[in-house]
């Protein structure tokens, strides 16, 4: 499966949902250019849906640390949810799962970021 990317502005949060198999920092070089003019907007809080996803390798961990990186060094915020049960397996073999701020659902991380 290929990879693709949603993200809009919601409640004045950054909604990013990713979908497919993300293995390769090409695949995201789009998505880090939105996030960045959200950011020039004032937008510093943000919302990553990983429901769709299939697969995710190093690569794709480390875009998500780059995501949240950039957030924090911006003083905002990055909520993680509808993890996959392969994906949420990789978190906590890395111990990411301790770094990232995870939600079971999207409206439960709004409820943490408003």
């Amino acid at each position: 499966m290929s990879f693709s990317f949603n993200i809009k502005k919601d409640d004045g949060l950054i909604l990013i949902s990713l979908k497919g198999n993300l293995m390769s920092k090409q695949q995201i070089e789009s998505l880090l250019d939105e996030i960045d003019f959200f950011f020039n907007e004032g937008l510093k809080k943000i919302i990553i849906d990983l429901s769709e996803m299939q697969y995710m390798n190093s690569t794709g961990l480390s875009i998500l640390i780059n995501i949240f990186t950039q957030a924090r060094n911006k003083g905002g915020e990055v909520v993680i949810t509808n993890i996959p049960e392969k994906i949420n397996q990789l978190l906590i073999i890395t111990k990411l799962n301790s770094i990232f701020n995870i939600e079971e659902t999207v409206e439960a991380a709004k409820k943490l970021l408003i």
